[in-house]
């Protein structure tokens, strides 16, 4: 009778246990998440004034306001996590986190491992810029230069002169890559300018959004832009392909969510309060 007894509270206890660190009944992303009533959203640490730390150690930025709005819409709350951008773009998240609000455009490649909301919610121009003194004043100084970009990103993608991967309408495109460069990638964008600020002399020019390269000027770096832009990117908020829940539902709703940002003038203030200027329009458009 005793071992019966034992053995009826182990199967007991082992029930109690499992209802209450069991899994969600949520049979897609939206859903999970609603229940879990947060969103975890991958940005940069380091990519002001996208998103960055302030001196408190908050996140502040263009994409930190959109993803808070995205979620307080969601009727959620949302938590920040920080991926190297190269494990962000390269799908199967394998569920650490939901979404990415990481100023991502939308290229070919990426396309083959993660979804987008649709439509974009912001547009910018990728924008040579150099170190003062250096001497490159034009497009044509850079054939031959040493040029700096983010790692996986969309400038190192577009030096490389794969433009199949890149996937932009060719209206996007504004002119050929220079010829002849040897590609510097750092973790991020702004390492780039940093690294110059810091000294560093094995390259003195960067390509990056004209975004960062005016924060990089208000911050005082000596650095200045080199020509016109030279494409325009489409950014999206991005979704894994592999998650294990479907995002779907998921998927659609953020994109509902951010023509609603569009349409209710929210995303062109964000814009104006974080870049002094609206770049919500699509300027192919």
């Amino acid at each position: 009778m005793k071992k019966r007894l034992s053995f009826l509270l182990i199967i007991i206890t082992a029930f109690i246990f499992l209802t209450a660190c069991g899994g969600s009944d949520a049979d897609d992303l939206l859903s999970e998440i609603e229940e879990r009533g947060t969103i975890r959203v991958s940005t940069d640490a380091n990519y002001a004034p996208q998103s960055y730390l302030d001196e408190s150690g908050n996140f502040v930025g263009f994409d930190v306001d959109v993803a808070t709005e995205i979620a307080e819409r969601l009727g959620v709350e949302v938590e920040f996590v920080t991926p190297d951008w190269d494990v962000i773009t390269a799908g199967n998240w394998g569920g650490q986190w939901d979404m990415s609000v990481g100023s991502m455009t939308v290229t070919t490649d990426r396309q083959q491992v993660l979804d987008f909301a649709e439509p974009a919610y912001y547009y910018t121009p990728a924008q040579f810029a150099a170190a003062d003194g250096a001497g490159i004043e034009s497009l044509a100084d850079i054939d031959g230069q040493a040029v700096c970009v983010g790692l996986s990103t969309t400038y190192e993608t577009w030096l490389s002169g794969d433009t199949e991967a890149l996937g932009l309408p060719e209206s996007s495109l504004y002119v050929e890559p220079p010829a002849n460069v040897s590609i510097v990638p750092l973790q991020t964008d702004n390492d780039c300018f940093q690294s110059i600020q810091a000294g560093r002399d094995e390259f003195s020019v960067f390509l990056t959004s004209n975004t960062v390269v005016q924060a990089a000027i208000d911050g005082g770096v000596a650095v200045s832009r080199v020509g016109s832009p030279v494409f325009s990117e489409n950014l999206a908020v991005a979704f894994d392909k592999s998650s294990e829940l479907s995002n779907d539902t998921l998927v659609a709703r953020v994109g509902e969510i951010i023509a609603e940002m569009h349409d209710d003038g929210t995303l062109s203030d964000l814009s104006m309060k974080w870049f002094s200027e609206d770049i919500t329009m699509d300027p192919t458009q």
